[in-house]
C-alpha cells in the first residue's frame, strides 16, 4: 500500500528563498508583507499594531477607482522616478 503524504512538518521557508524588501532590504516572511501598487516591490507591512515587523510602507486611497492601496515608502514619499 502506498505510504500516505501529510502536511511538512516545517512550513517555514528556509532563509537563503526569502525575498527582500525594497525599502530595508531585510528578508520578507510571506506574511507580514504586500506589494506596492505603483512599483511593484515587495516592502514590509505588519497586520497587527503589536507586530515587531518594520513598517516599510503606507495605505493609501486611489481617488478615481475609490479603492485602498498599498505603497511603498519610496512612491509614497515620491522618491521612485
Amino acid at each position: 500500500m502506498a505510504e500516505q503524504m501529510g502536511a511538512p512538518e516545517n512550513l517555514e521557508t528556509p532563509e537563503n528563498d526569502l525575498e527582500s524588501c525594497v525599502i530595508c532590504g531585510d528578508a520578507l516572511d510571506g506574511i507580514q508583507e504586500t506589494s506596492c501598487q505603483m512599483c511593484g516591490g515587495k516592502f514590509h507591512q505588519p497586520w497587527s499594531q503589536d507586530s515587531e515587523v518594520p513598517q516599510c510602507g503606507r495605505i493609501g486611497s486611489h481617488e478615481d477607482a475609490f479603492a485602498i492601496v498599498f505603497l511603498c515608502d519610496d512612491c509614497y514619499y515620491g522618491r521612485r522616478p
